[in-house]
């Protein structure tokens, strides 16, 4: 009896130990519009971590290269988890909730701004989908579009720009 106990105990914090995974949260700027499928099939069979591994991503995939990581982090798979990085000027603060295998994220990003003490510019991102373990997927995208004035040599320009900022998350 004593020794069927210890068994099952045994098997109870092996089986416990296969289930730990983590969580790989990125936001992603793309310097042109991108769609959540596109992104999904750009990314399969990449690892998230290892793309966002600088301040830029790090990838032989043509649709991936060029674009900038603004927020990565590694966490535990948790029911619910949140925390607060700082990274230079930044301060990252990041809540999520896993429930029957859909992701909800929030993440607000709140920068130092030079133009004097206690100036602070804050963007939060924030957004639900399924994720299933495995390949990275887009949890949110959000595109925006800006114009911007350049003079040159008495001519004045304006162009109109793209970005495309994603969420993208990967269950491991």
């Amino acid at each position: 009896m004593r020794r069927a106990s210890i068994l099952l105990a045994v098997l109870a914090i092996q089986a416990a130990s296969s289930f730990a995974e983590q969580i790989d949260i990125a936001i992603l700027r793309f310097p042109e519009p991108k769609g959540a499928a596109q992104l999904d099939s750009e990314f399969a069979g990449q690892s998230l971590a290892e793309t966002t591994d600088a301040d830029r991503t790090l990838t032989t995939v043509p649709g991936l290269k060029g674009a900038t990581v603004l927020f990565a982090q590694t966490l535990p798979a948790a029911p619910s988890f949140s925390s607060s990085t700082r990274l230079g000027n930044t301060r990252a603060d990041c809540e999520f909730t896993l429930k029957n295998g859909i992701l909800g994220v929030k993440i607000t990003l709140t920068e130092g701004v030079d133009a004097g003490l206690r100036k602070f510019s804050t963007r939060t991102y924030q957004g639900s989908a399924p994720l299933p373990p495995g390949n990275p997927r887009a949890i949110s995208i959000r595109t925006v579009s800006s114009k911007t004035k350049s003079v040159m040599k008495d001519k004045s320009e304006v162009r109109e720009t793209t970005t495309t900022h994603a969420i993208v998350a990967q269950l491991r």
